[in-house]
């Protein structure tokens, strides 16, 4: 326990610094920064059509057709409600619709070092910690989860949600897990694919099939339908499934997100992992990729395979199916796809990176071979 509480320390205290430090490079940035200019007045037109709650508009629209009554249908609307809550608090502009993000990536970095302990407590409560302390530390200088937490965007909050159900997952919470996971779907739909290693790992750890599916299936989309209510109120049942459920779906396999010719904007799935065009924000922004980190990861997945570490090589499929979900979504013609997506699974990469290489190393320094279970 002792290895266990200072790591958590350290963690807080790299948490803190990292908030601080978001609050001096993304405070001053004035105006919609990148994709804000859909996301912050989505979030307001949610309080002001759906919720019928008018907060105080201490700054303009942006300059784009129908933007005042537009409701960014095409994506869920969990990471919108976050926002739209912080502007109920604190009024319309730019410090208020990107705070949620800046506390989501605090939260993000507490949240690998839990993860990483999590994954290799079994080792021993020293080893364990070394792997938290070094997710937590990878996280915190992921460039692309950096530059996508510190404004308003969904990436980061589908990067978060999607490690914390990992989390509860790998702890034994399998129905808070269930929980976090429609969470994850109802923030982005790139996490809907997070179902199938879901699924099997509810597979190897619950016999009863009906419970699996209960599990990866019903309680995760029952809590996204739960979160749309407000939307399928307002838009009516028929209304929303036209022109959000079924709208989001023909919007991720369609090209055209930006302007053909923006080819230094344009990636692909294989880009990234070579930072291959990195989207440019604005504001000096990019979404790079950590190279290092992840080539380390389809490296060590392979590592993981040889040794048949379960559980190790689960903790990958996670971000490999959001990954393949957005391979899938290219080869079936949506050609505009960009680097800042990265994000939506980056922070899984970042705590199996060095929770593989710690306990791959923990496990030559034994010279045994590793069978790691998912029990």
């Amino acid at each position: 326990m002792r290895w266990f509480l200072a790591g958590l320390i350290v963690a807080m205290a790299i948490a803190a610094v990292y908030v601080y430090y978001t609050y001096t490079q993304f405070s001053g940035l004035k105006g919609y920064v990148s994709d804000e200019t859909w996301y912050a007045p989505a979030a307001y037109n949610i309080l002001k059509y759906v919720f019928r709650y008018n907060a105080t508009m201490e700054y303009p629209y942006p300059n784009a057709s129908g933007i005042e009554a537009y409701l960014n249908l095409e994506h869920p609307p969990l990471a919108k409600y976050l926002i739209a809550l912080s502007i109920a608090a604190l009024g319309y502009y730019p410090l208020a619709w990107r705070v949620p993000g800046w506390a989501v990536g605090g939260l993000a970095v507490v949240l690998a070092y839990l993860t990483g302990y999590e994954l290799l407590k079994n080792e021993g409560e020293d080893v364990a910690a070394l792997a938290g302390f070094l997710s937590a530390v990878v996280l915190a200088v992921d460039p692309n989860f950096w530059a996508l937490h510190g404004i308003a965007m969904l990436d980061a909050y589908a990067g978060f949600f999607s490690l914390l159900a990992l989390y509860l997952l790998a702890s034994g919470r399998r129905l808070s897990s269930s929980i976090a996971l429609g969470l994850a779907f109802a923030t982005k739909e790139s996490t809907f694919f997070l179902a199938l290693p879901y699924l099997y790992y509810i597979g190897e750890v619950e016999e009863r099939p009906l419970r699996r599916l209960l599990y990866a299936i019903l309680i995760p989309a029952a809590v996204y339908v739960a979160l749309s209510s407000p939307l399928i109120i307002y838009l009516g049942p028929m209304g929303w499934l036209r022109d959000s459920f079924l709208h989001m779906i023909s919007w991720d396999v369609t090209s055209g997100h930006i302007a053909g010719n923006a080819e230094s904007q344009i990636s692909t799935p294989w880009g990234w992992f070579l930072n291959i065009h990195p989207f440019y924000l604005g504001e000096d922004l990019y979404a790079r990729v950590n190279v290092a980190v992840m080539i380390l990861w389809a490296l060590l997945t392979v590592a993981a395979a040889i040794v048949r570490d379960k559980k190790l090589l689960m903790v990958s499929a996670f971000p490999w199916s959001i990954w393949a979900g957005f391979a899938l979504v290219y080869a079936l013609g949506n050609k505009t796809l960009f680097s800042f997506y990265v994000s939506d699974f980056s922070p899984m990469v970042d705590v199996f990176v060095p929770t593989a290489l710690v306990a791959l190393l923990a496990s030559l320094e034994r010279g045994g071979e590793r069978k790691g279970s998912l029990r």
